[in-house]
């Protein structure tokens, strides 16, 4: 079986060590990337941009480029 390239919001806010709402709080203000899938749709976040904020942390607080 394939390896998922994406997390759930709470595999996303487990490996970035914050609450689900502030998951959900980057999603809405931009700093973290989600697809809605599914005809319920589930928002699933990329492993990449999670990876990109653990490696540039300082674009949790600001939300964009430095």
């Amino acid at each position: 079986m394939p390896r998922a390239e994406t997390y759930s919001v709470i595999e996303a806010a487990q490996v970035l060590g914050v609450g689900q709402r502030s998951v959900y709080d980057a999603i809405r203000d931009g700093r973290l990337p989600a697809l809605r899938v599914g005809r319920k749709p589930k928002l699933r976040i990329p492993k990449f941009a999670v990876q990109e904020l653990l490696r540039h942390p300082d674009r949790w607080e600001t939300g964009g480029e430095r």
